[in-house]
């Protein structure tokens, strides 16, 4: 194989310009992407590795894993392959800002922080999820946090290289592949995952943000995973005091050893969190929303829409409106409707009115006298008529001559990219 270098072009639009980090899985590169006209990442499978077919499948289904879940939320997947020179490679989206780990290391998060975070989180799990993808390293390291200019970020979800899809594993009996203080029980004592471990481990990645610790860690692995498998579970206000009593509530659901007595899916947990915390996820959760105080929390449960956030970054950035339905082609609305109505009826009741006036012409003068009657009633239907139909026609509205107080600039959305620069960890592998 070749050696990787700078100035090494990888496809003939993507040329490398700097190693961000290397470890015993690879390594990852910025790189510039000519065609786009932007930087992106890189990431290379080891050499050592390049030619043993699980860990090539493994790789290839990072890529794959991710493009399926189609979720803002996940990072974007633009191409992977293999160079000329016989290195496996995945090309992804730069993303600017910085993980949860590093966050969790300068501070504890605000409660509404650990809300926003979680929410974002659940939305691209319950993508996967739904795709019958599981992800099993849910971790701070594997959630990012993307500077959008806003007072809250945008996250995303990194590294799907352990996912399993469906009932594909590639993982051997007895292997165990992941970080042991964020896994679930039964995922470290090697039975199968669904969803549920996904939540679970997405649970401690709340606590660890909230408190700063994940008690379930230990000095040495096999602590590690006898406190998941057989530890009891955490209370979170033994760890931060003044933390409501709820959040204690659910993460006793969220962590329960017993998969059944858990949260149903990634929404359900992420609305019970902002019942817990009691907070109304509304004012709190967009990127968009106001930096200033937060409002006082509920006395009570908040009910919350289900339905995914329009946020800035998300592909949704309008709804439409349905059309009126007509049952008559061409009589478009109720008001339309009625003034057509008022229209004829009018012109009804002076063709009948006419009539009358005639037939008593006709009892008095004769036919001459009819005619004439008639021809003039029929004069006044007709301009009564038309009066009335150009009085029903709609009216071009007039343009504004400045802007609507309530129109919004549109938002350019910012480039995005996400530089890791610690050993495997922080390389997403």
């Amino acid at each position: 194989m070749t050696e990787l270098a700078e100035g090494m072009e990888v496809t003939p639009s993507i040329r490398l310009k700097r190693r961000l980090g290397a470890g015993g899985m690879g390594s990852v590169w910025i790189a510039d992407h000519s065609a786009l006209r932007t930087e992106v990442v890189v990431k290379f499978l080891a050499d050592r590795l390049a030619e043993d077919p699980t860990s090539q499948a493994r790789f290839a289904r990072e890529a794959s894993a991710a493009a399926q879940v189609k979720s803002p939320h996940v990072v974007q997947m633009l191409d992977h392959g293999v160079t000329a020179g016989g290195h496996p490679y995945i090309v992804m989206e730069l993303l600017e800002g910085r993980d949860l780990a590093q966050e969790i290391r300068r501070r504890n998060l605000e409660p509404h922080e650990v809300g926003h975070v979680v929410e974002h989180v659940a939305l691209a799990l319950g993508r996967a999820h739904a795709r019958g993808i599981v992800h099993r390293d849910i971790k701070p390291n594997n959630i990012f946090l993307c500077d959008m200019g806003t007072p809250l970020p945008f996250v995303k979800l990194l590294d799907f290289g352990i996912a399993r899809e469906g009932e594909q594993n590639l993982t051997s009996t007895g292997q165990l592949i992941g970080t042991p203080a964020f896994m679930s029980p039964e995922q470290l004592s090697g039975k199968p995952v669904d969803a549920q471990s996904d939540l679970w481990s997405l649970a401690v990645v709340a606590l660890k943000a909230l408190t700063g610790q994940n008690p379930y860690e230990r000095p040495t692995i096999p602590e590690t995973m006898g406190a998941v498998v057989h530890g009891d579970v955490p209370v979170p206000s033994k760890l931060l005091p003044g933390l409501p009593a709820g959040v204690d509530a659910w993460f006793a659901r969220a962590c329960a050893h017993d998969p059944k007595r858990r949260f149903s899916g990634a929404t359900e947990l992420s609305e019970a969190l902002w019942a817990a915390l009691g907070m109304p996820r509304a004012v709190v959760s967009s990127p968009s929303a106001s930096s200033g105080p937060l409002p006082p929390p509920a006395a009570t449960t908040v009910s919350i829409t289900p339905s995914e956030p329009v946020t800035e970054g998300t592909l949704r950035s309008t709804v439409d409106q349905p059309p009126r339905k007509s049952t008559i082609e061409g009589w478009s609305s109720p008001g339309t409707n009625r003034t057509r109505f008022a229209v004829a009826a009018a012109i009804a009741v002076v063709l009948v009115l006419g009539l009358a006036l005639a037939m008593g012409a006709w009892t008095t003068t004769g036919v001459p006298r009819l005619g004439s009657a008639l021809g003039g009633v029929a004069r006044q239907s007709l301009e009564l008529g038309a009066r009335a139909r150009r009085a029903a026609e709609p009216q071009a509205p007039s343009l504004p001559t400045t802007p609507s107080a309530s129109a919004k600039p549109s938002v350019k959305k910012p480039g995005v990219g996400r530089p890791r620069t610690k050993e495997d960890d922080d390389l997403g592998f």
